[in-house]
């Protein structure tokens, strides 16, 4: 059994909710599909679906009352999900050297501009797998049912990437995804 297998089973287990785990697929299922449709030969889209399976392992990390609470996190709370994506590099660095897997979860929520966390990293800096597991993860988590909020519809969620195209998303993944769900190719 080769180690992310391993991992991933480790997720499942440990993910009390299976709620990580959940959203780790989903987001795995639209990266690829964006992927494919950017080109990216089969090889480059297994080590993406290994990527984001697991892009918020490190919320494994964090109180499950924070990351399931239903209102309006504090700025303390909001602080400590904060450091889910170091937390789950640091599950993951120890992968063999050529995995991007923890790369990419240590850069999932940093955005072109440099408003992103955990470093505020701008475009030059961003792993290209890191931003296209960025719009697939904000694509499922807005159109996915929140604690704290209702699902969007997809219309209304490419809107939404549409308006930050550029500035906090990759102009070229926005314009991939945004070609494939409108075209019909994928489904969530």
């Amino acid at each position: 059994m080769k180690e992310l297998d391993i991992l991933f089973l480790l997720t499942r287990f440990i993910d009390k909710n299976g709620s990580v785990f959940a959203h780790g697929r989903r987001v795995a299922g639209i990266a690829c599909a964006m992927a494919k449709k950017m080109g990216y030969c089969d090889e480059g889209i297994r080590h993406i679906h290994c990527a984001a399976v697991v892009h918020d392992i490190g919320k494994i990390n964090v109180p499950q009352e924070i990351v399931n609470k239903p209102g309006c996190l504090s700025d303390h709370e909001i602080a400590i999900i904060r450091k889910h994506p170091e937390l789950g590099f640091c599950l993951l660095k120890d992968t063999k050297p050529e995995s991007i897997v923890a790369e990419v979860a240590l850069q999932h929520h940093e955005r072109m501009d440099g408003s992103g966390y955990p470093f505020g990293l701008c475009a030059r800096d961003i792993h290209p797998v890191a931003r296209i597991v960025a719009v697939a993860d904000v694509i499922d988590a807005m159109t996915s049912l929140q604690a704290y909020r209702p699902a969007l519809n997809m219309h209304d969620a490419l809107g939404e990437l549409m308006r930050n195209r550029g500035s906090l998303y990759d102009a070229g993944v926005v314009d991939a995804s945004v070609s494939l769900f409108e075209r019909g190719e994928y489904h969530v």
